[in-house]
């Protein structure tokens, strides 16, 4: 799992166990985001309120033996720009053996996190600040240094961002710079030693690169896909439902001499658009194949976090999925990363939950970015195809 780093001047005594508080898990959210998260929930472990969080938080182990460390910054909502006030950070290190170290008595995720834990939560000014010891590698040293981190704004649940790692870290080597994810911003810090302490700073963006984010926290301006006029370029998706279901086909190569609609689509939630695509495959049904063909185009969002195996599990997911809403005639196609060289071609932003296409023989003729999927989107769009004024 991957949490946030922060935490500075309070008290610290008891910040290793688990407290009955109003810190309760809300499971109301209409939409989940950021994926999953082994050990998020870990932030519900606060032995303070929320509401008595300080921005400052200070490890046990800042007054031992090592290097001292320091890391401030500022959280912003997702414009970058605007200062987000209390957002409740969670995060937690190794030792200076490189072990999540244990009292014996933890409770909960301490059992696994170890006691080197702490919550801060922004000040009005979005401000945070973390005073620890700089965390050593795993014992193996087959990773970097780093801090998980957890974040939780007020309105939505728990997700993780990127790890707090150290750019001097000679562990972090090219490969592994280039496998980060860059949720909330980029988590590689720049460390100065100041009067003895090692100091860094890090802001946050809310939202940034993080699975299923809401669309109204987005840029309404986003730009993203070919512009009308232009030609479909081939590519060659695995079919997962569909006429060529368990296939990699070119979808242009095949069908593009005809008419249809693309839906590029960067979010795990299947169940946001299970109505809409419901609508589709009943068009598709009455139509029939020859005067419309829909290719719903799954990006993969949580690339980074998977395996080749992990690849295919998900893809017998969304397979299940499929044959559960009865598609017959929709094709659910996978690309491999919303950065995969299908999605350069058409010019798709992964910033952008979605961009559909209408397309004509081969040619697009209408674009939508971020579109919501309701009923009244659909009939825009299947107007739009069919020249319905």
């Amino acid at each position: 799992m991957k949490p946030i780093i922060l935490i500075f001047l309070i008290a610290f005594g008891s910040l290793t166990g688990c407290s009955q508080n109003t810190n309760q898990k809300n499971n109301s959210f209409k939409q989940r985001v950021g994926g999953s998260c082994e050990g998020c929930e870990a932030i519900y472990e606060s032995p303070v309120d929320f509401n008595k969080l300080s921005h400052i938080a200070t490890l046990p182990d800042f007054n031992e033996q090592g290097a001292k460390l320091m890391i401030s910054g500022i959280v912003y909502h997702r414009d970058g720009k605007t200062p987000a006030k209390d957002i409740v950070m969670y995060f937690y290190h190794t030792d200076q053996t490189g072990n999540y170290p244990r009292k014996g008595n933890e409770t909960g995720w301490g059992k696994r996190h170890g006691y080197l834990r702490g919550w801060l939560k922004t000040n009005e000014k979005g401000e945070y600040i973390i005073y620890t010891l700089k965390p050593v590698a795993y014992p193996g040293r087959t990773e970097p240094a780093h801090i998980h981190l957890t974040i939780k704004e007020p309105d939505k649940n728990e997700y993780y961002i990127d790890d707090f790692q150290f750019d001097d870290d000679p562990l972090l080597t090219k490969e592994k710079r280039e496998r980060q994810q860059n949720r909330g911003e980029d988590g590689i810090i720049r460390l100065k030693n100041v009067n003895g302490i090692w100091k860094a700073k890090r802001n946050i963006v809310l939202g940034l690169h993080v699975d299923d984010y809401p669309v109204s926290s987005l840029n309404t301006n986003i730009k993203s896909g070919l512009t009308i006029g232009s030609n479909c370029p081939a590519f060659d998706p695995l079919h997962l439902s569909g006429a060529d279901k368990g296939k990699t086909t070119c979808p242009m190569c095949k069908y593009g001499y005809g008419q249809g609609i693309m839906v590029w689509f960067n979010h795990t939630s299947l169940d946001a658009m299970k109505g809409f695509v419901k609508g589709l495959e009943s068009e598709m049904q009455q139509r029939g194949e020859k005067k419309l063909r829909v290719f719903m185009v799954y990006m993969n969002p949580s690339y980074r976090e998977n395996s080749i195996t992990g690849q295919k599990i998900l893809q017998g997911k969304i397979k299940e999925w499929c044959e559960a809403e009865n598609l017959r005639k929709v094709a659910m196609v996978w690309v491999a990363s919303p950065k995969d060289e299908s999605c350069k071609l058409y010019k798709i932003n992964p910033e952008a939950k979605n961009t559909v296409f209408v397309y004509k023989k081969r040619v697009i003729t209408d674009k939508w970015i971020n579109i919501q999927y309701d009923n009244e989107t659909l009939k825009n769009i299947l107007q739009k195809l069919y020249n319905i004024s």
